[in-house]
């Protein structure tokens, strides 16, 4: 992992970080960030189920993608996230560019928030349209905060000290995929194999079932590209051959295609591939 120099911040929050040398006599120390959220979990990419009742605590956790800052869509080289340590309250992150890191006190009955000793990486970035500099900004001058729930997708909005929203945050909570689901289309084709079954453990993010033909397991892996980004990795299936092959066929490249998931109602789930389309139909059942 490369080393960065760290840049800390206090009241005024710096812009870009077009040279590291005007900075020089600020560093305080060399240490090294995370570059990406593969690290900063240990390789173990995964959103842990989350529900209102741990909002209304004041429990944040997980990741968030950085959906807007100051009114407009965040962009950068890499999706913008903020993953939040509620046990330590502290976040980790990416703002477009660079890696930050910060501390930060909340009050829910208050819906105050405040983030604290702010870090960041001094990585130049040449991309336009980045949002680096207006993140920086938002976290260091966000005084309180507000949230919802949508379905499952959660989302977070921050403020300024005169009431001023300044960002927004999204999270998908996938934990209406538990349990047992049975393989309803595949594309455009109805399918009709009542063994093809796929479950899901959210907790665990792992996938395992039936093609119709053989055993499959696998693992799920979600990120910030997409507050409803999924995908299947690892997949692996016993080798017993069957006349209907080619159905299983067909699943597995579904599942290596996947990119997206879209509740459609509380018994029915749609997996899309990168350009949006249904490639993927599952109806939930009450088999094991």
């Amino acid at each position: 992992m490369k080393k960065y120099l760290l840049f800390l911040f206090s009241g005024a929050m710096v812009m870009t970080m077009a040279s590291c040398s005007m900075f020089q006599k600020n560093v305080k120390t060399e240490a090294q960030l995370p570059s990406d959220r593969t690290t900063i979990t240990n390789g173990q990419q995964k959103s842990q189920p989350y529900r209102s009742q741990a909002l209304e605590r004041g429990e944040l956790s997980g990741d968030w993608a950085i959906e807007t800052v100051g009114g407009t869509k965040a962009s950068g080289e890499t999706p913008p996230y903020i993953r939040f340590d509620n046990a330590n309250k502290r976040i980790y992150g990416n703002n477009g560019c660079n890696s930050i890191n910060a501390d930060y006190t909340i009050n829910p009955e208050t819906k105050q928030l405040h983030f604290g000793h702010i870090v960041t990486t001094m990585r130049y970035c040449a991309g336009e349209n980045i949002s680096e500099t207006q993140i920086n900004m938002a976290l260091n001058t966000t005084a309180s905060y507000s949230w919802e729930r949508n379905g499952s997708r959660y989302s977070i909005t921050l403020y300024s000290s005169e009431g001023n929203p300044i960002m927004t945050l999204v999270h998908q909570e996938y934990d209406f995929l538990n349990g047992t689901w049975a393989v309803e289309r595949l594309g455009d084709k109805k399918v009709d194999n009542d063994e093809m079954k796929l479950v899901f453990d959210i907790a665990e993010m792992k996938v395992h079932g039936n093609t119709g033909c053989n055993i499959l397991n696998g693992a799920l892996v979600t990120d910030m590209l997409e507050a409803d980004a999924i995908s299947f990795q690892n997949m692996a299936t016993t080798r017993r051959m069957c006349p209907d092959i080619q159905l299983e066929t067909e699943l597995l490249v579904a599942l290596e295609a996947t990119s997206r998931v879209k509740p459609v109602n509380a018994n029915t789930v749609n997996f899309l591939d990168n350009k949006g389309k249904v490639i993927l139909q599952l109806v939930r059942t009450t088999d094991q």
